[in-house]
This record gives structure tokens, C-alpha cells and sequence, in this order.
């Protein structure tokens, strides 16, 4: 019988079923931690909701080179059962054991969707820690990779971080580790898409880390790939609002913090706020060049009369010489 897969929870025989689904990522074959044995992930998606599926030992060379990322499949039978949270973190309570009765073939079906259900950056700082999030940006910054010691270890990560911006006019920091941080290969004004990152809490910022379990993409083939594009194009850097920050003085005043306190409002509304503070910094700067022109006119004064007095008190002595 065919399901959906928002409605596998409800399979009586467990082993038994069928859905359509497109693979949204399949992970490498992985070893056992503890032990001998071998097994591989995928993520499944379809029109309600996404599901994880497993392989383990000789199902893992049975079916590891039928499944590819993106293609769609009609998949059918396996176990059926309660995910795991202490190993299973996507956003399915349940998930697919693949076993010796699973069947997998290729399917024409056309309208499965590319990706899950995609939320605004601005989402972000409204998440809980530790859940999972699907989002697309555009590619403000891309700072340089870095070396950090783990806590409590003489073990070293390297981490680089990505800041994204999109229509919301929100940016976020988003944390590449490891082989995706020394890796990882774009431009700024590219789309880059996250697919289960994972909202983390650092000095009390939300920002986004790409786990073992995330996928990222560099302009997808997308509608929003194609959308965000031409945003970024019409608004250039300067308009996004949390896009740099703005120095007063010798305070600093951080664009990101402004983004979390005016979350609610509109695209228009925080351009208008961003023009504000600009105006406000521009005048400031004004004045204080006013008063530095003042100073150096001053300056400028009192050394003609010096220089008026040296040149009299030159043609007094000369005078005298001369006499």
C-alpha cells in the first residue's frame, strides 16, 4: 500500500509499505564506533514532511549505490519504528530501518519537492537551541578559517564562519567545521543553503553550525536561488540591514543586535531604520569635522601671526646690522 510519509506511523505490519520520496542527502558509509559493522543514512522527503532511513552490514552493499541525492524513488518495506533522538536529530519522530525486504526503484514522478519547507533567517533568533533548521541565504562575508582548541583538550577544530542575509533583511552567522570549513568553496553574493543546521547559542547570539548531519548547497536550482539573486542585486550590501558594523565614537554598535530587538517589522521599515542611524552617524561625523575645521582655522590664524612677527622681527635685526 502506498503512504505518505507523514502517515507512516500509522503502518499496522511495519515491514510492509510503499512511499515515493526524493533523497534529500545520503551520508557516506560509516563505521561503527564501538565494534565491527558498517551502515549508511539517508534523509527521505516527500510533499508532508521528511523521514531518516537507515542501512546496516549487508543491506549497506545492497542498496548504498541505488540511492543518490535528489533522485526520486519508490522505496518499499522495512521496519518501521520510533526515532532515536540520542542518534537520530532530524525532525521526524519516526524513522526507516532498511532491511532484507526493502525494494528500491527509480521513479518518473516529477512533483516531489527539492528541499523541505524553507524558513526566513529571521527565524533564527526566535528558535530554541538545539533544534534543527532549513534555511536559504545570500553570501554577505566569508571570513578566513580558523584554528581553535577544544574545551578541556589539547585538540584542535577548525571552524570558519559564513554570514548569510536574505529577504528579511536579518543576517546570521553560520559555522562551517573541519573538512567543510578548510573545504568550502564560494563567493560572496551566492546563494548557499542549510538543510538541517543546527541553532546554537554563543555569548548569548543565536547563530547556525553545520553538523555531520547538515547539507549545504552553493546556489541551488531553485526558485529561491533565482529570487534572493535578484534581491541582492536591487539592495546591494550597504542596504541590508546587520550587514556591518557602525562605529560611534570609540563605541561600537553591533547591526546584528538591532536585527534581533526589530524582528517583527518589514523589509521597508528596517531600511528606513538603517537610513536613520546613518543619517544620525553621518551628522555626527559632520560635527566633529565642523569642530576640527574650527581648530585647524584657529591654528592656521595664530601661525600667520606668528610667522607676520618672525618676518618684522627679521627686518628689525637686519636693519640694525645695517646701520
Amino acid at each position: 500500500m502506498e503512504y505518505e510519509i507523514d502517515n507512516l506511523k500509522n503502518v499496522w505490519n511495519g515491514n510492509y509499505w510503499s512511499i515515493t520520496a526524493r533523497v534529500l542527502k545520503k551520508s557516506d558509509v560509516l563505521p561503527f564506533k564501538h565494534g565491527n559493522g558498517k551502515y549508511f543514512t539517508t534523509i527521505l522527503i516527500d510533499k508532508t514532511t521528511e523521514i531518516r532511513a537507515t542501512a546496516f552490514g549487508n543491506d549497506v552493499d545492497r542498496l548504498f549505490s541505488q540511492l543518490q541525492e535528489n533522485n526520486v524513488y519508490n522505496i518499499k518495506n522495512g521496519e518501521i519504528k520510533e526515532a532515536d533522538k540520542a542518534y537520530n536529530k532530524s525532525k521526524n519522530d519516526y524513522e526507516i530501518i532498511f532491511n532484507g525486504l526493502t525494494v528500491i526503484e527509480r521513479s518518473g514522478v516529477t512533483d516531489i519537492p527539492s528541499h523541505p519547507q524553507l524558513k526566513t533567517i529571521e527565524k533564527v533568533f526566535s528558535m530554541d537551541k538545539n533544534t534543527l533548521i532549513d534555511t536559504i541565504g545570500v553570501i554577505i562575508k566569508i571570513e578566513q578559517s580558523k584554528k581553535i582548541k577544544k574545551i578541556n583538550s589539547n585538540d584542535t577544530l577548525i571552524l570558519r564562519n559564513i554570514i548569510l542575509a536574505d529577504k528579511s533583511g536579518v543576517r546570521v552567522t553560520v559555522t562551517l567545521w573541519d573538512t567543510e570549513a578548510t573545504n568550502f568553496n564560494a563567493n560572496e553574493g551566492d546563494t548557499m543553503s542549510i538543510i538541517g543546521g543546527k541553532i546554537i547559542d554563543y555569548k548569548n547570539v543565536k547563530k547556525i553550525s553545520v553538523t555531520g548531519s547538515s547539507k549545504i548547497e552553493i546556489n541551488p536550482n531553485w526558485n529561491e536561488t533565482l529570487h534572493l539573486q535578484n534581491w541582492y542585486k536591487e539592495f546591494e550590501k550597504k542596504k541590508l540591514l546587520n550587514l556591518s558594523q557602525v562605529c560611534i565614537g570609540s563605541q561600537e554598535l553591533d547591526m546584528f543586535e538591532i536585527s534581533q530587538i526589530n524582528s517583527n517589522t518589514t523589509i521597508s521599515e528596517r531600511i528606513l531604520q538603517q537610513n536613520k542611524i546613518d543619517y544620525n552617524l553621518i551628522s555626527k561625523r559632520l560635527l566633529e569635522l565642523n569642530d576640527e575645521e574650527n581648530k585647524i582655522k584657529m591654528e592656521r590664524t595664530e601661525l600667520n601671526f606668528k610667522k607676520q612677527r618672525l618676518l618684522i622681527e627679521r627686518e628689525s635685526v637686519k636693519s640694525h646690522l645695517e646701520n
